[in-house]
């Protein structure tokens, strides 16, 4: 397993950059991609949090060996998303607005002319 520490992320995340892997999403949920080698092989990143720990799991040589690869930089930021996308999607909903009440009548004022009112929610509009 890869501990994910920003400092020791940052030569990954530039060669990320350079070769610009496909990340493809396997299981948002069991937080798994598929990620593009530089040659076109795919290789599986997985992503946990143990005891407030974030650590990753490569299949590339350089994962196997415990090793900063570019394949979970570039999934990072795909499970990042993801997960913020799980977060908003799984939050309350917001209630309802109750329904507006509209109202229309036909009035006079004191000299006898005669209007029509339109009311919303008790306002006139």
């Amino acid at each position: 397993m890869i501990n994910l520490e920003p400092n020791k992320m940052q030569e990954a995340i530039e060669r990320a950059k350079a070769v610009r892997p496909r990340v493809r999403v396997i299981s948002a949920d069991e937080r798994t991609y598929s990620v593009t080698g530089s040659k076109g092989d795919a290789y599986t990143v997985k992503f946990v949090v143990v005891k407030g720990l974030k650590l990753a799991e490569c299949d590339c040589k350089s994962g196997e060996a415990g090793m900063m690869c570019f394949h979970v930089a570039g999934a990072a930021q795909v499970n990042v998303m993801a997960q913020s996308m799980r977060l908003i999607n799984s939050a309350p909903a917001a209630p309802a607005p109750a329904p507006s009440r509209i109202e229309r009548r036909v009035e006079w004022d004191r000299s006898g002319v005669r209007y029509v009112v339109t009311r919303c929610n008790g306002w006139a509009v």
